[in-house]
């Protein structure tokens, strides 16, 4: 069963003779739509900027191209799983060649990333991988899978944080690492990012998230959840104030 967002103020202080009446409970949002996590980190959806950035993704992936390419992915989604599990990599990577590369292996970035994972040619060789003017194993699925769980596997080690290991695959390692430093922020939602890198871990949401919950995807798409927990957030702070100036009222004598 749904749990949901409600409306509440602190605890009543009775001193000051603030009632239970004045922070009615009023029911928002069903926390199931709220309740999405990547890799078993919670997103904090009820923040109203990090909803706002969701919905927006979630209804980029909303058309009719990237329907056909979940189903044109099926089966390589299925070969991708296994072999990142052998590195300890969660599942919710498989979806990365999606928005990397379109899970198409002749991909190639003006940098010079290519294949499915969108790999550069230092790294995937430094994974094991051929990469010269007649063999290109970032072309190959499997090969290219198996660099890649090395290297995202490498990557958590370093930073602790999945989100963090996702900022890191699209803007480098050193980058986000200098930004954690520099920023003195351990947590990817409370970073200042390039608009590239804060958009990645939003791409990854909403893909995974149509191949899981289309259902849920749907009601993000509506905007009816934004404009609640906008709702949510001015009855909050209503409460919020009001609470306050019960609070400082002075104590009279009795």
């Amino acid at each position: 069963m749904a749990l949901s967002i409600a409306i509440m103020g602190n605890e009543p202080v009775s001193e000051v003779g603030v009632e239970k009446k004045e922070l009615k409970e009023t029911t928002i949002i069903d926390s199931d739509l709220l309740a999405i996590d990547f890799c078993g980190e919670a997103i904090p959806l009820s923040e109203l900027r990090i909803a706002e950035r969701y919905q927006k993704m979630i209804r980029n992936y909303d058309n009719p191209t990237f329907r056909k390419l979940m189903t044109k992915t099926q089966k390589r989604i299925k070969i991708i799983e296994p072999i990142l599990k052998k590195y300890g990599v969660p599942a919710d990577f498989k979806y990365l060649p999606l928005i990397e590369s379109a899970m198409n292996d002749d991909a190639k970035s003006h940098r010079g990333a290519g294949g499915y994972w969108q790999l550069m040619p230092a790294t995937a060789k430094s994974l094991g991988l051929v990469v010269n003017e007649t063999r290109d194993d970032r072309k190959h699925l499997v090969k290219s899978t198996h660099a890649a769980g090395k290297y995202l596997r490498n990557l958590y080690r370093q930073l602790g944080s999945w989100t963090l290991v996702a900022a890191a695959y699209n803007a480098g390692p050193t980058h986000i690492q200098n930004k954690l430093d520099a920023q003195n922020k351990d947590d990817y939602f409370k970073l200042r990012l390039n608009s590239e890198t804060t958009r990645y871990i939003y791409k990854l949401l909403a893909v995974k998230e149509w191949f899981n919950n289309p259902e849920r995807s749907k009601e993000w798409v509506s905007g009816d959840v934004v404009d609640r927990l906008a709702e949510f957030k001015v009855e909050q702070k209503k409460a919020d104030v009001q609470l306050t100036k019960q609070t400082e009222k002075p104590l009279t004598d009795s």
